[in-house]
């Protein structure tokens, strides 16, 4: 059996594990405890729902260190989510918070390229919620999204409407059709006119200033340049294919105002442009994050455990077995 040092409970935790964990000496009810990074919730597999061959549980539940149950048992594995739990089961998965409110059905659990967002597949709309440091989790949902390196998100809702945020901030609202790619301190985005030709919808794009510090308050705007305005969609879409054209209308304007050049080969827009990904990949875990994404091979007590500290074995003895 491979043992791990770890770091010595917390009164708190030592008295729940006295009182309800289950060994020779004590009848408790719990034959598995992790403690949660929350030092007031426990995840936890009963008695009987723990099959000794494996060493795993089939139904894990949460409960605070009062003893109120805030998960129940009926998931296979329930992840210490920042703010949050992520209960995974057969007959589906949830995220509940930490006072024990089921919040959302979820189909899934993905990665982003950066490290601060999260996505949530949502099971009722088949669209997505972004996560943003394991804090927060966006009320509304998403179509498509795209992340920055340097954390600016690009978010599409059902309605295909674009607009950004930085973490939890909303930096462009969500009322143009395509924005593209900031380059040079500049973004360009594509909202609907207020014109109509023949009852086609006509569409203007609008020049927007994003300063290098973006998280000032008034860090991405428009500037009140209007590179075109009254074009058909189809006339949108030629207008930035034929790039040198482009380049010598669009830099004559801008560099006139506004002293920037937009370079067309690297010009891409979200979320219409085919050759930019839209949903990243997930990612495959490392061994050491799949270790944590799994509560029987985490940090957690065993009757058998606690024996093997007060025998002699290398790690520190973390409660009293007597």
């Amino acid at each position: 059996m491979k043992h791990r040092k770890r770091k010595k409970l917390i009164a708190m935790h030592q008295e729940f594990v006295n009182k309800y964990l289950c060994s020779r000496y004590n009848p408790g009810i719990y034959r598995r405890i992790y403690f949660c990074e929350d030092e007031d919730i426990a995840i936890v597999a009963r008695v009987q729902d723990y099959d000794e061959e494996t060493g795993q549980s089939s139904n894990w539940g949460c409960v605070n260190m009062a003893h109120q149950l805030l998960v129940p048992f009926e998931y296979d594995l329930i992840e210490d989510f920042g703010r949050f739990l992520i209960a995974y089961g057969s007959e589906g998965s949830c995220i509940y918070n930490k006072k024990g409110q089921k919040l959302y059905e979820i189909d899934g659990v993905y990665k982003t390229k950066h490290q601060a967002y999260t996505v949530l597949s949502d099971t009722e709309s088949g669209w997505y919620r972004l996560v943003v440091r394991k804090m927060a989790i966006s009320k509304s949902v998403y179509s498509d999204y795209y992340i920055l390196d340097n954390g600016l998100v690009f978010l599409q809702t059902p309605d295909l409407d674009v607009g950004l945020i930085l973490f939890s901030k909303l930096k462009l609202p969500f009322e143009y059709m395509a924005i593209a790619i900031p380059q040079n301190g500049y973004t360009l985005a594509i909202k609907e006119s207020a014109e109509k030709r023949d009852d086609c919808n006509l569409f203007d794009c609008l020049l927007i200033k994003v300063r290098n510090q973006i998280k000032k308050e008034d860090s991405i705007h428009p500037t009140g340049i209007s590179l075109f305005t009254g074009k058909s969609w189809d006339e949108v879409t030629d207008y930035f294919a034929d790039k040198e054209q482009f380049e010598k209308e669009c830099n004559s304007i801008v560099c006139y105002n506004e002293k920037v050049k937009i370079d067309a080969s690297k010009l891409a827009f979200f979320p219409y442009d085919p050759d930019m990904p839209h949903v990243e990949a997930k990612e495959e875990d490392s061994e050491e994050e799949k270790e944590n994404y799994n509560p029987w091979s985490r940090e957690n007590y065993s009757y058998e455990e606690a024996m093997y500290d007060a025998l002699g074995g290398e790690m520190e003895a973390i409660w009293n077995i007597d």
